[in-house]
């Protein structure tokens, strides 16, 4: 294969699993510190709200189907997608940052200032919990999607296409690559994935791991929302427990990102119906796992779930960087990225008048 694919060597397990190890111990320390044993009763799961966590998963992952039916039958082109896909990671990046880590990052230092005795040792804790939960929620993505990636999960996308590979002996074997379509016709390519003969279900594993942590997110911003409501008295409705900034964020970023993905596919000769079944299946998982999300973080103390928020967003964030950027990057430039980018952090910020 002349050395163009990654292999698992280039990845330092052992450093990998000694600073995984290392970073778990510091976690379950700062959770058990953190945690104060103390479950809000108001907050316990009803059939009513699961519903409603249900929908809002459902509403922000169903653009993973309106891009796979597009990527399906329309093609377009390389610049347009690589703005798209760039659109969608300043999305999720104002969704993260706003919707989620800035407003637990606001109460733990709320709570610093308390006037109870121990208030800022507990604040502490709970952002050392918020903090290295982000940093293991990343490691442990990058540890799945390489094991799952050397099973030929990294045919799902163009970006893990490109990450699995080796760009210097890439750009060696084949000069001029400006778009998908030429990444396919690499003849190491296209004999790597022969080796792997699509790979179905390591592909849907792959992008299982992408989804899972979305779903969680999706979980975590609504009970958080649905708390605020509670706590200050008022009977929530469904529009008042909508995080719209990061449902915006989410459904801009999956919809690029789905397109892309079932381009792709479809030029490796997956079946349109497999495709559909694919994205069809992530839609319903995400949604599932965002009633998940919230029965976790309503049946556990508040700090608990801040760890878990921090799992979440680390494996996400790292997502963005790993998988989303460098792909609109190869495709488009980094002129169009940049401007991409800012245009859907913006875009999802400005979701915020709706709230």
């Amino acid at each position: 294969m002349n050395n163009i694919f990654k292999k698992s060597n280039l990845l330092n397990r052992k450093f990998l699993l000694v600073s995984g190890a290392a970073i778990t111990a510091i976690f379950a320390v700062f959770l058990f510190k953190a945690d104060s044993h103390e479950v809000n009763e108001a907050l316990h799961p009803t059939k009513q709200y699961s519903s409603w966590a249900f929908l809002i998963g459902g509403i922000s992952a169903i653009s993973l189907l309106l891009g796979s039916i597009t990527g399906i039958f329309y093609t377009p082109r390389p610049s347009v997608t690589a703005s798209l896909t760039a659109f969608g990671a300043g999305a999720l990046l104002a969704a993260l940052s706003v919707e989620l880590i800035a407003p637990t990052v606001m109460d733990i230092v709320k709570h610093k200032h308390d006037a109870t005795a121990g208030a800022n040792s507990h604040a502490i804790y709970t952002m050392g919990a918020l903090l290295f939960g982000c940093i293991l929620g990343g490691m442990l993505f990058v540890v799945c999607d390489e094991i799952l990636n050397n099973r030929g999960a990294f045919m799902r996308k163009m970006s893990t296409i490109i990450s699995h590979m080796n760009p210097a002996a890439l750009r060696k074997s084949q000069q001029h690559i400006d778009n998908d379509e030429h990444l396919l016709e690499n003849p190491e390519v296209k004999a790597e994935m022969k080796e792997h003969g699509n790979a179905p279900m390591s592909i849907w594993l792959g992008l299982l791991i992408d989804g899972i942590p979305e779903s969680f997110v999706i979980g975590a911003g609504f009970l958080t929302l649905l708390s605020v409501q509670i706590g200050s008295g008022v009977d929530p409705s469904l529009v008042s427990v909508i995080p719209y900034t990061l449902v915006a964020g989410l459904f801009l970023s999956n919809f690029p990102e789905a397109m892309s993905s079932s381009i792709g596919m479809k030029q490796q000769g997956m079946s349109k119906m497999k495709i559909l079944m694919l994205w069809g299946s992530m839609v319903l998982i995400i949604a599932i796992g965002s009633v998940v999300g919230y029965y976790i973080g309503a049946e556990i103390p508040h700090e608990l779930a801040i760890g878990i928020e921090g799992l979440a967003a680390g494996a996400m964030l790292t997502m963005i960087a790993q998988t989303m950027i460098p792909e609109a990057v190869h495709i488009g430039g980094p002129k169009i990225v940049g401007l991409s980018v800012l245009a859907g952090y913006l875009s999802a910020v400005a979701f915020k008048l709706f709230e």
